[in-house]
């Protein structure tokens, strides 16, 4: 087993002390205003609601979503529950923004279809700036540094860059599309899909479900073909979440953690206080060894090429990147098994 120096340990608590102090700012929010929110019945009362009785932001933000749409699917939940914060510790996606793109992933009716793909990546990057414009950044580092009212107000308010990006998707260059195109092309003919490829090899234990590889989908070349975060990371912290996280829906158990964290005792992110807690603390636990196994998260950092650059897709496939990959991936399903 590796061990980490003492500057990345405490490195990777960063995002639990985030948990912490968003938990207690919810709770400080008051009773008042919450039900004026949910008097309203709005999509904002509903998030800070859902908030308020989960106590992390992914998880509450897929609930919302699941509202809204008259879904009943406690699984999807449970998948988003390891994104609380960001994915896999610090300097990554925000939560609130990671659940809304796992959904728009989710509702897609036709994965067969190369064409309704691209639909599917144009409104997922139309989601990615809509939400970067709104909120300042795609980075939960960045948003949260800003206070934790910022935190707040990001899952309050996540629905207005989501109905936007519905609304509006970006219209990308057609030589984007044609990169798009090509790197798809192949992936299909290689049975490839890096998140996919995570979930589909975890063993007999592991359920595979229809809905967690829809949801899993869009994490495809580095989140939407952003070269952002790594698709295996991402499926990784998924898996976690599905086999540890259990739904939380307690107003006096996120009490009882404010309590906790006004006497500065850590137990406050211990698993049986909050349902979703193990799966953040084991997220943070794959992170950390991801970037001590790969230098990065980054999709980018990793291969240092840009998806919607036909050169660049031209490269990696010429470069065996795909094999390489595969290779990160049973790297990451090997680290998911050791961990149960």
């Amino acid at each position: 087993m590796k061990t980490y120096p003492e500057k990345e340990r405490r490195s990777s608590l960063s995002r639990r002390d985030f948990a912490k102090k968003s938990i207690l700012a919810v709770g400080a929010a008051g009773a008042a205003g919450l039900i004026g929110y949910c008097a309203l019945n709005s999509v904002r009362g509903r998030a800070a609601n859902n908030l308020a009785k989960m106590g992390h932001c992914a998880p509450a933000v897929m609930q919302t979503l699941l509202e809204m749409n008259d879904i009943q699917n406690t699984g999807l939940v449970l998948y988003a529950a390891g994104f609380a914060g960001d994915i896999a510790g610090s300097g990554t996606e925000c939560g609130a923004l990671t659940a809304p793109l796992m959904f728009m992933s989710y509702q897609n009716d036709d994965f067969h279809d190369i064409e309704k793909r691209i639909i599917l990546l144009e409104r997922a990057q139309s989601l990615v700036k809509e939400f970067t414009g709104y909120n300042g950044s795609p980075v939960c580092l960045n948003i949260r540094s800003r206070g934790m009212h910022e935190c707040r107000r990001t899952v309050h308010n996540f629905n207005k860059p989501f109905q936007r990006a519905s609304s509006f998707k970006v219209d990308l260059p057609g030589r984007t599309k044609e990169s798009w195109k090509l790197l798809l092309n192949e992936f299909d003919n290689n049975k490839f899909h890096c998140a996919h490829n995570v979930l589909k090899n975890l063993g007999d234990t592991f359920s595979v479900t229809k809905d967690l590889l829809n949801a899993s989908w869009i994490f495809i070349g580095g989140l939407a073909m952003l070269n952002r975060t790594c698709g295996a990371l991402a499926a990784g912290v998924m898996a976690l979440s599905s086999l540890s996280a259990k739904i939380e829906n307690s107003y006096s158990r996120v009490a009882r953690m404010n309590r906790l964290l006004r006497k500065n005792d850590n137990t406050a992110m211990d698993e049986e206080i909050n349902n979703f807690n193990s799966a953040i603390n084991l997220s943070d636990e794959l992170g950390l060894w991801f970037r001590s196994e790969f230098g990065s998260t980054n999709c980018h950092d990793i291969w240092q090429y840009d998806f919607s650059r036909i050169h660049d897709v031209e490269d990696f496939l010429r470069g065996q990147c795909m094999e390489r990959c595969s290779g990160m991936c049973e790297k990451v399903v090997n680290k998911i098994s050791s961990m149960f």
